[in-house]
């Protein structure tokens, strides 16, 4: 049996910008984020409503937090 759990990463992108929320089901070429905040390099994180569909050339590194 195959258990599916929502994880809380954050994914932080080439660009320098990070996203904090609960990874989805996703493929291979993308990412998918549910409750999702985002978080730029000198500010607060700032909610999304909401999926957040990321293509996998953008994402630099994810790290699961819970």
């Amino acid at each position: 049996m195959i258990a599916v759990r929502r994880r809380r990463v954050v994914v932080n992108l080439v660009d320098g910008r990070a996203l904090l929320g609960e990874r989805r089901l996703s493929w291979p070429w993308q990412v998918v984020l549910s409750s999702a905040r985002l978080a730029e390099r000198d500010g607060q994180p700032v909610p999304i409503d909401g999926r957040v569909v990321i293509p996998r050339r953008r994402v630099d590194w994810i790290q699961v937090v819970g």
